[in-house]
């Protein structure tokens, strides 16, 4: 089973002006504008591609009146989050829209709070990624003919217990092959692309190299999907 929440309601004085504001402002789109009778209508908008919707409901009387701008007794009503915050901080600038806590960055991203044309705070965050941005390589190493078994692994060994305490490193491991006694399988795994670049022209990695004690016979990076 699958639940979510389809769609809020947001008491406004006035269909159209409220439309203007979302449409025109904040670039929101008119799902839907259907008159249900003659002081009643069906209007919904929404950002575009959001799963969630707003539904426009004309105050129809005092007690609904006075909740306008006012529904959730002045906490911020509506979270709104964005994938360019550059781009919406600056049209709310542009449109002249209420900015009542000018941006900040917290632990869950950048943030701050505006006000509708009614008053209703809204919250416009850009949530911290969270793409795995991972990378990893795979290197198939050969002991070389002239080279004694224990030599590498101990040199092999050096440049591990090394390599791990690199800050953008996570992964480093020796495999055995089995059919090929004199090959060595490296599994590695850094926190981005720049970190393994970093090892890349670390000095244990430079001073292991210098050994001479392994032939590079095949290699390949790669990123993290599952």
């Amino acid at each position: 089973m699958e639940n979510h929440i389809n769609q809020l309601t947001l008491v406004v004085k006035d269909y159209d002006e409220a439309i203007a504001f979302y449409t025109q402002k904040l670039h929101f789109e008119l799902i839907e504008d259907t008159v249900l009778n003659d002081t009643k209508r069906w209007v919904v908008v929404a950002p575009k591609n959001s799963q969630c919707r707003l539904l426009l409901a004309k105050a129809a009387n005092e007690e609904q009146l006075n909740s306008v701008g006012n529904q959730t007794g002045g906490r911020v009503f509506l979270f709104m989050n964005t994938d360019n915050f550059d781009v919406e901080y600056q049209n709310l600038v542009d449109n002249q829209i209420k900015i009542v806590r000018e941006p900040t960055t917290e632990t869950y991203g950048r943030v701050l709070v505006f006000e509708d044309l009614y008053g209703n705070l809204w919250d416009l965050i850009e949530p911290v990624s969270t793409k795995d941005t991972s990378f990893y390589s795979t290197a198939i190493l050969a002991i070389k003919p002239e080279v004694h078994f224990d030599t590498a692994i101990k040199a092999l060994k050096k440049l591990q217990a090394a390599t791990k305490l690199e800050k953008g490193n996570f992964l480093f491991e020796l495999h055995l092959d089995t059919e090929n006694k004199n090959q060595i399988i490296v599994w590695e795994g850094f926190y981005s692309e720049s970190d393994f670049q970093a090892h890349l022209n670390s000095v244990h990695l430079q001073d292991f190299l210098k050994q001479n004690v392994v032939d590079f016979i095949s290699g390949y990076p790669a990123n993290r999907i599952v």
